[in-house]
């Protein structure tokens, strides 16, 4: 029976946002409101940034239904994105400076704190638990933002946490917050109608990545603090999943402040050092390269919930660099095989 009901919210959430779409697409195009291109951005089309309209539109129905019928104890987090989608959405629109956009996330990040959400075991610091939160917090919704590169990335790396994670929600029998992870799933898919492939209909924008990347932490959040016995999985396992999940875009964006750091840029400056773009710039099609970064994900995730504990963790870690190494290799056998015509040439 919650098979059915998880199933049920999946796909409800799902043909919202695939019927919710059309219309925040048509409406985008009557504002002429659209993403403009910089040095991260790989398309010239014309297309709207407002995806994370119509994600939010389609989550939040299954969750509001959740509320109107009693299982409102550990949701009332999910409604902090509410105020985070809408600065979000203003910064889509009219452009907001940094400094206020990182100082809601750090509002909305203790604010969970305050609502029972933490990274830490509860036994730590409240200052320290409560700082530690926001952080992390901050970190995802920023992480989940920057890897929003190409078609389809951050939309399915979403995808993959909140099925993994509605998974041990449901084995723990946490129903509301299985409902929450799934639905989000569900409407994530189908976006993804719109968004996955060569030519884009309508990007997920600022109001759509960073709401996903909130709401991968507090997912995160409710997997590593789940009451004593009732974890389906060990404590070190959760950790390895929630390293697993998140690896892509979390080290990502360590990997690209330390460069721009290095070569004495700014961390916020644009560029194209990002892995999706180590893997498109003349080399992957957009699909090729999201599923090479989904097809890790999920490998990192079987070890992650398949290993013994510790053994769990420490290779999810260790591993968590070859997509950096893949994209390398196949930069460096790209440039020989340009290089092969040439030499050819100059042998002539």
């Amino acid at each position: 029976m919650e098979i059915t009901i998880y199933l049920i919210f999946t796909v409800a959430a799902c043909v919202l946002a695939f019927g919710i779409m059309p219309l925040v697409i048509r409406l985008a195009e009557k504002q002429g409101v659209i993403e403009l291109n910089d040095e991260r951005k790989t398309h010239t089309e014309r297309v709207s940034s407002f995806g994370g309209v119509g994600i939010m539109a389609a989550f939040s129905l299954p969750i509001i239904a959740l509320i109107f019928a009693g299982n409102n104890s550990p949701l009332a987090a999910f409604g902090l994105a509410i105020p985070l989608f809408a600065i979000s959405l203003l910064d889509d629109i009219y452009g907001l400076k940094v400094t206020l956009r990182f100082a809601v996330h750090g509002a909305i990040g203790l604010a969970v704190y305050l609502l029972g959400f933490s990274i830490l075991p509860w036994h730590i610091n409240p200052v320290l638990g409560a700082g530690a939160t926001m952080l992390f917090t901050m970190l995802l919704i920023n992480a989940y933002n920057l890897i929003d590169g190409i078609n389809g990335l951050a939309g399915g790396l979403g995808v993959i946490a909140s099925l993994a994670f509605g998974t041990v929600f449901s084995l723990r029998s946490e129903h509301e917050m299985a409902l929450a992870s799934f639905s989000f799933a569900g409407a994530i898919l189908g976006f993804l109608h719109f968004n996955f492939g060569k030519k884009a209909m309508i990007f997920m924008g600022d109001n759509g990545s960073t709401v996903l990347g909130f709401l991968t932490a507090l997912m995160a959040m409710a997997i590593l603090n789940a009451e004593a016995g009732q974890g389906a999985i060990e404590f070190e396992n959760g950790l390895a999943l929630v390293l697993a999940v998140v690896a892509v875009p979390v080290v990502d964006v360590f990997k690209v402040a330390l460069m721009r750091a290095y070569r004495g840029k700014s961390p916020f400056s644009p560029d194209r050092t990002h892995i999706h773009h180590l893997f498109t710039d003349k080399l992957l099609s957009h699909p090729t390269a999201c599923a090479m970064l989904f097809g890790w994900t999920l490998l990192l995730v079987a070890l992650a919930i398949c290993l013994p504990g510790h053994y769990a963790f420490q290779m999810v870690a260790a591993l968590t660099i070859v997509p950096y190494l893949m994209a390398r290799a196949i930069r460096f056998i790209n440039h020989l095989i340009e290089s092969e015509p040439k030499r050819e040439a100059l042998g002539n």
